[in-house]
């Protein structure tokens, strides 16, 4: 997930918290999968947790934003061993929103979003690659408060698209898409957004398509967020979905269905509003659900057991970060609540397998006086 700049703008906070869920309960719905805590790990500020293999090993890097005192903080990567995550590296990053995972080749690297440094929003973020013990930085990459890296593929070529939320001036700046040369990332396309949020890259057929979360023009947040179809060329706009201060896409299918999910925060007034979801008509994303939701940062789809499951992050009601996270499954025709998981500030879900056992991990953000909190990793039970 993906930072909410205007969080940071008006608050000087940042993302996910999550607490603990409930101890396991009896389910009536056998063969299912719920969540329970697995391990608990210090953030300062984390905004966003990324999971990525490397040969047989597992891993799980953390954007921190903030300790309290200052944004130019490590962020961290962690190593599972044995039945939990062992921290094996930091890296200095400046008020951090994003890590993004990918390979080329037989190379594999991490691009992390730097938001501010304090001063300005004018910074470089950078792309670390993986030299058989650690990441060292690879390549330096001029953004304008970027918020999220999406890594994605067409045809031969490797492309990296960064939402770029804010410059020192306005919101209303272009993000970027670059394409891999053979050494290094180039500049390929600019793409005028408003406070991008998140950036979700997908195929159908032989279509591809990228789409952004349009977070607030410097006016309002009611504003279009845009899908992009790939010409051959380059990005061309393709469709247009009025959005609520939008701050995260999630693209998945479910059997022969494609679906688009749409975090949003508020609709300028208030944060308790419907967040939605979008079905594949054949020629556009047409509404097919709303689902409550108090100040959506994000959604995160798995499949797990069988089912099929939409996990949003909650960041707050109207009077309180302590509120519940929710985690839908599919019931045939629609999704439907099926667990609460109570968090305080959450920002980002990650959702992932190791040795067949399925976890969902959450960063935590700020719970209103502190920023050094523990993120959390749940493991999923059958029952």
């Amino acid at each position: 997930m993906r930072i909410v700049a205007v969080l940071l703008v008006v608050t000087g906070l940042f993302f996910c918290s999550c607490s603990n869920s409930s101890d396991p309960v009896s389910s009536d719905d056998p063969g299912t999968y719920r969540f329970y805590d697995h391990q608990e790990i210090s953030t300062a500020g984390g905004a966003d947790f990324e999971f990525f293999t490397i040969g047989p090993e597992s891993y799980l890097a953390v954007a921190n934003a903030n300790d309290g005192n200052t944004i130019n903080i490590d962020s961290k990567i962690y190593r599972w061993v044995d039945t939990s995550f062992v921290e094996i590296q930091s890296i200095p990053t400046s008020q951090a929103s994003d890590w993004e995972h990918f390979t080329i080749g037989a190379e594999s690297y991490l691009v992390v979003a730097n938001l501010n440094n304090g001063s300005t929003y004018d910074i470089d973020s950078a792309i670390y690659r993986w030299d058989g013990a650690s990441f060292i930085e690879f390549q330096a990459i001029p953004t304008e408060g970027a918020v999220d890296w999406k890594y994605f593929s067409i045809g031969s070529d490797s492309y990296i698209a960064v939402a770029n939320s804010s410059s020192d001036i306005t919101p209303n700046t272009n993000s970027m898409i670059y394409r891999w040369n053979g050494t290094s990332f180039a500049e390929f396309q600019s793409i005028p957004t408003s406070q991008a949020n998140d950036w979700e890259f997908f195929a159908m057929g032989s279509d591809s398509f990228l789409v952004v979360a349009n977070r607030n023009n410097g006016t309002s947040g009611n504003i279009d967020s845009r899908i992009y179809r790939w010409d051959g060329d380059s990005f061309v706009e393709f469709q247009s979905i009025l959005t609520n201060n939008a701050a995260d896409w999630e693209v998945f299918a479910i059997g022969m269905d494609t679906y688009l999910a749409a975090a949003f925060f508020s609709n300028d007034v208030a944060n308790e509003i419907d967040s939605k979801i979008y079905r594949w008509n054949g020629s556009t994303f047409a509404e097919f659900q709303s689902i409550p939701t108090e100040g959506a940062l994000d959604w995160e789809f798995f499949s797990v057991g069988g089912g099929s499951f939409l996990a949003v992050a909650n960041y707050s009601s109207e009077d309180s970060r302590n509120t519940d996270s929710k985690i839908y499954k599919w019931d045939g025709s629609s999704f439907v609540e099926h667990q609460a998981i109570p968090t305080i500030g959450a920002t980002d879900w990650e959702y992932f397998v190791i040795d067949g056992d399925p976890y969902l991990a959450c960063t935590n953000l700020y719970d209103g006086s502190t920023h050094i909190l523990n993120s959390i990793i749940l493991a999923g039970v059958e029952e």
